[in-house]
């Protein structure tokens, strides 16, 4: 439900800007959406704003009919970019949250097309998430790292990193997604990033095999947590509390016992054999 609050204000705000800005060259005013546009999308933003209270048969009609509405909008408003773009990816959100994720692919790649500026890295990240979640792996890591590729220094970058690392870990593509985690882990922006990409790094050491890797990644974490400069020492509790609940840890150990306990086995089995011989 939470989700579902942040998309429909994301999605009214996308619409309210829509309405003020069109795509514009550098140093020139951008033109205005005409006045029919700016009644659809406030068609558009009245069935947004309905959707809230509804549950259930009711609510999945109503997201149907309201993302439908958006795609109408964004093929109407085609030579108007920045109402079409805004419409298309207020669309892609609401057929995500419907459930049809091959419509919302469609809407999010057309709000990347439109409007590249202010679409292309997050359209073509809301795109690759929904080809992933249609078990199209190589779709999705490829516009995975086309998005990346949009503006390299971004959040939405490393996020786009994270989740291509996550893909080719699940298709046992392990050496590849070592490499693309570290990567991320040297693009790691602040403390937060840190963990969380260290973290997965840690994990697909573990998968593959290499303990000791895992256990240097996890204290990468460790040692970025306590480098970072905070003044909140709030801030820096929060920090060592993340450090402190990755999963990698508790995997990490898992496997150490396994090992240790696979040691101890065969050293017990070989004095059984020797007693036994002798």
């Amino acid at each position: 439900m939470r989700r579902a609050m942040i998309v429909l204000v994301v999605c009214g705000g996308l619409l309210a800007g829509a309405m003020a800005q069109a795509t514009k060259a550098p140093g020139q005013e951008a033109p205005k959406a005409s006045e029919a546009a700016r009644a659809a999308l406030g068609t558009g933003r009245d069935l947004v704003a309905a959707l809230r209270g509804l549950q259930g048969p009711e609510r999945k009609a109503a997201l149907e009919q309201a993302a439908a509405a958006h795609d109408r909008i964004a093929e109407q408003f085609a030579d108007q970019p920045a109402v079409a773009a805004a419409a298309a990816f207020t669309a892609a959100e609401l057929w995500r949250q419907q459930g049809s994720l091959a419509l919302a692919e469609q809407a999010y790649l057309r709000a990347a097309a439109l409007d590249a500026p202010r679409f292309a890295q997050r359209g073509l990240l809301g795109a690759a998430d929904m080809q992933r979640r249609q078990q199209r792996p190589a779709d999705a890591l490829a516009t995975y790292q086309r998005a990346e590729a949009v503006e390299p220094g971004s959040a939405r970058a490393q996020e786009a990193r994270l989740w291509r690392g996550r893909v080719l870990q699940g298709t046992d593509r392990i050496d590849e997604a070592i490499a693309v985690f570290q990567f991320a882990l040297e693009c790691a922006e602040g403390p937060v990033q840190v963990v969380e990409t260290a973290n997965l790094l840690a994990l697909a050491w573990i998968q593959q095999g290499d303990l000791g890797a895992a256990g240097r990644a996890i204290e990468h974490a460790e040692r970025a947590v306590e480098a970072a400069a905070e003044d909140d020492q709030a801030i820096v509790e929060r920090h060592r509390k993340a450090v402190a609940a990755m999963s990698a840890r508790k995997a990490l150990q898992r496997a150490r016992d396994k090992r240790d306990g696979a040691a101890r086995d065969a050293v017990r089995l070989e004095a059984e054999l020797r007693q036994g011989g002798g």
